[in-house]
């Protein structure tokens, strides 16, 4: 069985807002789709991700740990997501780790100058 990494954002708006109403504002979906997508993946899964009851929902604990492997599964898709489009780009990526009040953004300023090519990020 392949996650549908549609039905896990879908599942994890549901789990951050508590009710299938807000998450499917701020998805810009419609709830009844909503509904139905979530228990699809529960059907897929074969457990119950949600205590559901009229105002809210509260995840199981199979969901509390979906929520929290779904979060790291999204972010490595739009890490993939990100490196392929500089790769097609022919972008290189430079990641900085620095010490708030000990970074020099003026040799930052400047590599970012001679190398246009170069994503930068930095890190605290």
């Amino acid at each position: 069985m392949d996650l549908d990494l549609r039905k896990l954002r879908y599942f994890v708006a549901v789990a951050e807002h508590g009710h299938f109403g807000r998450a499917a504002d701020r998805l810009h979906i419609a709830q009844p789709v909503l509904s139905r997508q979530i228990r699809a993946l529960e059907q897929e899964l074969g457990c119950a991700l949600l205590e559901r009851t009229t105002r809210s929902v509260r995840l199981t604990p199979a969901g509390e740990q979906l929520q929290k492997d779904a979060l790291d599964v999204l972010a490595a898709a739009r890490a993939a997501t990100r490196r392929v489009h500089s790769a097609a780009r022919g972008a290189h990526r430079l990641v900085v780790g620095f010490v708030p009040g000990l970074s020099d953004s003026t040799a930052v300023r400047a590599f970012a100058h001679e190398h246009p090519g170069v994503e930068i990020e930095l890190l605290r």
